[in-house]
């Protein structure tokens, strides 16, 4: 334990200076360096200025084996997404944050908050964090460091910069590290995330596949279920029919006697996605229904579920008020919460439902050009496509072109995923 951030905390807290703190125990250049972590002072110096402060040296000894169990077992209920214990001791390690700046588990603590608020999905506070890590990056040890990078990787596939993300996270794979360290279970996992949203399910299914390996062997249960959930998203895009209905029985089976109602209704709305791709429109609605019954109003993941259920709606030839009805909950939505993609797609859909020319325009000019500044640039083709057909079937041939020329042909669409 290095007391030297413990004994300058208290010095400037009682406005002593060093030379007031230092006389009669040492000298005032061997005090400076204890306080800057050049030397460790040994047990019987350190006694003798805490207790000029009027510290107990061994009730700083408790204080720093306290925290550091406490964060031990914080960073092992993040890496095993134990997410009730994980905020059983994330109140905890707050109750202590006045004692940590003075330890030397300052870093360790921002780094594990960070990835705790990813874990929770608070992008936010995650990057407050971020902030904090950055402005002391120069402090950071070298496993520091590079744990920093990955959480920062994780950060941007979180927030769609995905072509940031993923030159993060293939430069970590390069590193020559130590397999020993934490952060090197994740990263094969968030590259699959990575390459999932990019639309990329070869290179993704790579990574699942590398993840799920040590997942298993660590008998990570909830790492492994999430890697299974990428593969499955993954083969639905290849096409692997079979891969994915045997991945999905398995989650919604796990998911659901292991009582992780997340995960399974993840799971079913994933399943609900290959199901509209098999053309089993009526086991695709019943998903979506669930889905939609289950999460919040308002979230994301309950537009999601509306969203992939009107399509479902269209080929069931359910009645236009119904859903009409769906579009403009979508719309009012996403307009509150800035789901921008969700609410173009959505008002597509309206153009659709009222057949009219003006869903051209639409296309050229709102959708296709918001599409267009996303990383994944195939899930526009299927829209350019269509634009470029209306106007060869309107005699405008140059524009078809335009369009067709621009964007690469042969890509389809990937639908919007629960990662």
């Amino acid at each position: 334990m290095e007391l030297g951030r413990t004994i300058k905390y208290y010095r400037i807290k009682h406005n002593m200076t060093q030379a007031e703190l230092a006389d009669g125990i040492c000298s005032i250049p061997h005090l400076s360096k204890i306080e800057n972590t050049i030397y460790n002072a040994n047990h019987a110096t350190a006694s003798l200025l805490l207790e000029r402060l009027g510290i107990n040296i061994e009730d700083e000894y408790a204080q720093h084996s306290e925290i550091k169990q406490a964060l031990e077992s914080f960073i092992e209920a993040i890496q095993f997404v134990d997410v009730k214990e994980a905020k059983r001791i994330q109140k905890r390690l707050l109750e202590k944050e006045h004692i940590i700046p003075r330890t030397d588990f300052i870093n360790t603590y921002h780094l594990y908050m960070m990835r705790y608020h990813l874990m929770n999905g608070s992008i936010n506070l995650a990057f407050e964090e971020h902030l904090i890590l950055a402005k002391n990056s120069s402090n950071l040890s070298a496993v520091e460091a590079l744990s920093f990078r990955l959480f920062q990787g994780i950060l941007l596939v979180n927030k769609g910069e995905l072509k940031e993300a993923k030159e993060i996270l293939l430069d970590l794979q390069n590193e020559d590290y130590s397999s020993k360290y934490l952060f090197v279970r994740e990263v094969a996992f968030v590259l699959a995330q990575c390459y999932t949203q990019m639309n990329e399910p070869e290179k993704a299914i790579i990574y699942a596949k590398e993840a799920l390996h040590i997942f298993k062997q660590e008998d990570n249960y909830i790492r492994a279920f999430h890697t299974h959930m990428l593969l499955g998203i993954n083969y639905t895009q290849m096409n692997m029919v079979e891969e994915s209905l045997r991945l999905y029985k398995m989650l919604l089976r796990n998911t659901r006697l292991f009582g992780h109602d997340v995960l399974y209704y993840q799971a079913k709305y994933n399943h609900g996605i290959l199901l509209k791709k098999m053309g089993e429109y009526e086991q695709s609605h019943q998903c979506f229904t669930e889905c939609i019954s289950y999460y919040e109003v308002g979230s994301k993941n309950y537009v999601f579920s509306l969203l992939a259920d009107v399509e479902v709606l269209f080929h069931l030839e359910t009645k236009k008020e119904h859903i009409g009805i769906r579009l403009k909950e979508i719309i009012d939505i996403s307009s509150v919460r800035g789901f921008e993609r969700m609410k173009l797609q959505a008002k597509y859909y309206a153009f659709r439902l009222e057949s009219n020319d003006a869903m051209y325009d639409f296309l050229e000019h709102e959708l296709l050009p918001h599409l267009d500044k996303q990383d994944n640039k195939e899930e526009l083709i299927p829209y350019a496509l269509e634009l470029a057909q209306w106007y060869q079937k309107n005699g405008k041939y140059e524009k078809a072109t335009e369009y067709l020329s621009k964007y690469v042909t042969g890509g389809h669409r990937r639908e919007f995923s629960i990662v």
